[in-house]
């Protein structure tokens, strides 16, 4: 018999059914898009990535980066933010707003993880609203080392 139809019949009968809750995710885990680059920018949600101001931060890092949000969902793709670093060679990972930082990191955000330096600006939102935290945020880029460039092969 089908599971919804016997909850149904039971529920019917006057009995009540239980069903087992999936375990809830592991925090910090990260779901992390498909196109590998050396600066990973985290976000709260996977919406925030397609926002106008995450292309123009894509652009003003030179349209070189991979964005990440926290996994919420428990998914089996979901990695580490140190597996991401070691599995993308990730050099640099910007945290937007608080929401990554505390499922990332309980306490204090590290400077440095693995190969990345690690650093935390304003919220996506925050960033499109007020110029200020634009500025923070272009001091933040200026100041964060670059990643090096591919070496060229003869």
């Amino acid at each position: 018999m089908i599971e919804s139809r016997r909850r149904a019949y039971l529920e019917a009968l006057g009995f009540d059914v239980w069903v087992a809750r999936p375990p809830p995710p592991e925090p910090g885990r990260l779901v992390v898009s498909p196109d590998p680059s050396a600066t990973l920018l985290v976000c709260g949600v996977p919406e925030d990535s397609a926002t106008r101001i995450a292309g123009d931060i894509v652009r003003a890092l030179g349209g070189e980066a991979s964005w990440a949000w926290p996994d919420t969902g428990g998914g089996a793709a979901s990695v580490s933010l140190a597996d991401a670093i070691a599995d993308c060679l990730v050099t640099r990972v910007i945290l937007f707003g608080p929401g990554p930082a505390r499922w990332l990191f309980q306490g204090e955000i590290p400077e440095v993880l693995g190969s990345a330096a690690i650093a935390a600006a304003p919220g996506l939102d925050e960033l499109a609203g007020r110029g200020g935290a634009k500025r923070s945020l272009w001091r933040l880029l200026q100041a964060f080392p670059a990643p090096a460039a591919p070496a060229r092969q003869s």
